[in-house]
């Protein structure tokens, strides 16, 4: 039996990864979804003072009242700065580690930075402009998700996801994330590309990694939101880790 955490991406929460958590409970493992402060059944605590650094402690938290080792974890998008914030932190208890679609900082980089690395600068721009804009209307620091069609999401599916996304604090993308590189110890890293959308600035991450050794880089024809559009996919391939 594995024990699986599943980080969702900005906006989202724990609700996200509903079909893919019943997928690999139904395969006999435990499976948490932690919901980051702020979105989700949190958004009642929302507010423009959350950070990057909430949403780590929220996802340590989680693993420190269930007592978890060998875990599994999975971030997705925005998940990606969360988790390798984590890693770092508490690397003995993980198993592996995957990226869903998702940022792979280093250290000292911030999301809206990584931004400008992956994206041309027209599409880079486009994206800040957009959340900056956001989170100054009304002085309320808070970024208005993004729709569902942006990022590819199945038409049947797009309503669902609009309808539980709620706004984000910009903090939480211009905080950059500090490694001390303990992670080195963590056995078994994955990529997953969803390669059925643009502009995706997580091409520029797969490209980058698929070179080296120790990661396993992975291509799932999909929109951004991988676990909504094919969970059982998604499912499948993170059993492979167990």
């Amino acid at each position: 039996m594995a024990n699986f955490v599943l980080v969702h991406g900005a906006w989202h929460g724990g609700w996200c990864w509903r079909d893919v958590a019943s997928a690999l409970r139904a395969a006999g493992h435990d499976v948490f979804t932690p919901t980051h402060t702020g979105v989700g059944e949190r958004a009642h605590l929302g507010d423009e003072a959350i950070t990057l650094e909430t949403h780590v402690r929220d996802v340590a938290g989680v693993i420190e009242a269930e007592e978890l080792d060998d875990i599994i974890l999975c971030g997705h998008s925005y998940g990606g700065m969360v988790i390798t914030q984590l890693a770092d932190r508490m690397p003995n208890r993980i198993k592996a580690i995957v990226y869903l679609d998702a940022f792979v900082p280093e250290s000292g980089d911030s999301l809206i930075g990584l931004l400008s690395k992956a994206l041309d600068t027209e599409n880079a721009a486009g994206f800040i402009g957009a959340f900056r804009g956001s989170a100054q209307e009304g002085g309320c620091g808070l970024m208005q998700p993004i729709p569902a069609e942006v990022f590819g999401i199945r038409e049947e599916n797009r309503a669902w996801v609009d309808r539980r996304c709620a706004p984000q604090a910009l903090a939480t993308f211009e905080m950059p994330v500090l490694l001390s590189g303990e992670d080195d110890s963590i056995g078994k890293r994955v990529y997953i590309l969803a390669d059925g959308w643009d502009p995706s600035p997580f091409r520029y991450f797969a490209s980058l990694l698929e070179s080296r050794s120790e990661w396993d880089v992975v291509t799932m024809q999909s929109s951004h939101d991988v676990m909504v559009d094919m969970p059982d996919a998604l499912a499948a391939e993170l059993l492979k880790l167990v």
